[in-house]
């Protein structure tokens, strides 16, 4: 009897680890890693978070012209998790777990509200004039640019991020069966291709592993190779992707613009990498050391127009608005991709920031403004001046080298994110003194401190200060930030809305005064960006991504040990 006894508890105790066994096999499949997904190195802190937060957010399908989605209904709601998620922990570029954790029922509501307008927006966009480039709401006709359908290339990403799963693979069918980059017989903006196409492209292969968009990404990176030629090391403005002929700007007299051939460098090198063929991080070398050998009478700035062999400028003029930006947002910016490891970046940022500081910016009555300056003339005036909307990226941009210990002076990145929350400060200030809670192209500061029209009172759905909105409130953790989005947002919303998506104002003073275009950016930035500040940090992870100037993310290399 004993030894019955015995041999009944063996085959409970087999059969059990064989159920157990089997059950641990399909929660696996079912859970693992989607097929194509590129793996994880051993050193990427928490870089499944993303994944798992997503999946989290997955939402049923919903009517697709309704007006109003409630959403305070539960099925709505982005974050209804089995279980509590794991935040990253908090560091440099984290510092809001507790303060999103107190807010999180608000936050959770308002994330939904502008995840919602992101669906209204594409399927305005979608249903009237899907394929090309970008809507006209008011006149419900489409804007051909490029002819590369560039709405669908800078929202893909945003709709994986938000969880709009029906949109993105929408979008996904139409870059697989639809997309061709030479059909048109036409020139393009490089810059502008690069951003919004390449980068869209390279983004949502980071953060899908779904090859078909890093195949389409390298078929449109070996396009843009025939913008370089092997007299000089600035690339073409225009190139025409059909007969591959490329030229620089008429109206520049032939010379390169800076914030266009200075706007490269975090595309190609991801492209690089993640083919594992050299050629375009070569392309943007040759870019990179033009610029460290500029003869710079201001250290680290440079003319916003250059001659194409990058030793002599077309101007004085030095911008971090119009034509100048996006230069110094990308070596703060490349230096962070490259995991703090290409300290030539760092150099020339570190030289441009101190030297920005030193003559384009100044703090009037308490209000931080950047003014454009002109080689061989005097410190910006401390009595006011004028700004562009565009040059309020620079507050994020000065906040996160201040988080990423840019300087090797403890001191002097203090006074980096000093000078980035008095930027935001005052570019929100140009959206609160207008009658619509909408920031003109260009305001003043007089020599009160006092944020005024500047001579350009149209508002184009512009990113740039939510941009910065966003970087503060994920680096500080003040809710301030929040706070300043939200009113924004309800304004965009008021003002905005149309009954066929989203459009800018001629005049913030009239809303009545409708622009009628929906920009791509307002989709692939502007309500990225304001998503991105009612989420936790789980989502974009800033110690794990930088974001182009399209605002398309890219995954931080990791170093090898």
């Amino acid at each position: 009897m004993l030894d019955s006894f015995k041999k009944n508890v063996i085959a409970i105790v087999l059969i059990s680890v064989f159920i157990i066994g089997t059950i641990s096999i399909l929660m696996f499949q079912n859970g693992g890693l989607a097929q194509g997904a590129p793996p994880f190195k051993d050193n990427e802190r928490d870089n499944r978070g993303f994944d798992e937060h997503e999946d989290r957010h997955r939402t049923p399908t919903h009517p697709r012209n309704k007006r109003d989605i409630d959403v305070d209904d539960e099925d709505y709601n982005i974050d209804q998790p089995t279980k509590e998620p794991l935040l990253p922990k908090e560091g440099p570029f984290n510092r809001i777990n507790g303060v999103y954790e107190k807010n999180k029922k608000v936050n959770i509501k308002r994330a939904n509200q502008v995840k919602e307008a992101m669906k209204f927006a594409w399927d305005r966009y979608s249903t009237n004039v899907f394929g090309y480039d970008e809507l006209r709401p008011l006149s419900n006709k489409p804007n051909e640019w490029f002819g590369l359908a560039i709405t669908i290339m800078d929202s893909l990403d945003t709709l994986k991020i938000m969880g709009l799963n029906d949109e993105f693979e929408q979008g996904k069918q139409y870059v697989k069966n639809t997309l061709n980059f030479e059909k048109k017989d036409d020139k393009v903006n490089v810059f502008e291709s690069v951003i919004r196409v390449l980068g869209g492209l390279l983004s949502t292969y980071q953060l899908t592993g779904d090859k078909l968009f890093l195949n389409k990404a390298e078929e449109f990176g070996k396009l843009l190779l025939h913008a370089f030629h092997d007299k000089d090391p600035l690339p073409y403005g225009y190139l025409n992707l059909k007969t591959k002929e490329g030229q620089y700007l008429s109206w520049t007299g032939g010379c390169a613009i800076l914030s266009e051939a200075g706007t490269m460098f975090l595309e190609f090198e991801t492209l690089s990498q993640l083919t594992n063929n050299p050629i375009y991080k070569e392309k943007v070398d040759k870019i990179l050391s033009s610029f460290i050998k500029y003869d710079s009478r201001s250290p680290g700035l440079i003319p916003i127009m250059l001659k194409p062999d990058g030793t002599k400028s077309c101007s004085s003029e030095i911008s971090l608005g119009a034509m100048g930006d996006s230069y110094y947002e990308y070596l703060i910016k490349t230096w962070i991709y490259s995991n703090k490891t290409d300290n030539r970046y760092r150099d020339l940022y570190v030289k441009a920031a101190n030297s920005i500081i030193e003559n384009l910016y100044s703090e009037v009555n308490g209000a931080g403004l950047v003014t454009n300056y002109y080689e061989g003339t005097s410190k910006t005036s401390s009595r006011g001046g004028q700004q562009e909307h565009l040059t309020c990226f620079a507050g994020g941009m000065f906040a996160l080298g201040a988080a990423a210990q840019v300087s090797k002076d403890a001191t002097q990145n203090e006074k980096y994110m000093e000078v980035g929350k008095k930027i935001t400060e005052t570019c929100y200030k140009s959206y609160e003194m207008s009658p619509t809670g909408l920031g003109p192209e260009k305001f003043r500061v007089d020599e009160k401190g006092r944020v005024a029209f500047g001579g350009s009172p149209e508002y184009k759905l512009r990113p740039e200060t939510v941009e910065s909105l966003f970087v503060l409130y994920r680096l500080t953790g003040d809710a301030l930030y929040q706070e300043w989005a939200w009113n924004i947002f309800q304004s965009i919303e008021k003002h905005c809305r149309v009954e066929n998506g989203y459009v800018g104002l001629h005049d913030v003073s009239n809303p009545n005064n409708k622009e009628d275009l929906q920009q791509s950016f307002f989709m692939a930035e502007t309500l990225k960006y304001l998503y991105l500040t009612f989420t936790d940090a789980s989502v974009i992870p800033l110690d794990q991504f930088v974001f182009n100037t399209e605002a398309h993310p890219m995954r931080i290399v990791q170093t090898k040990h």
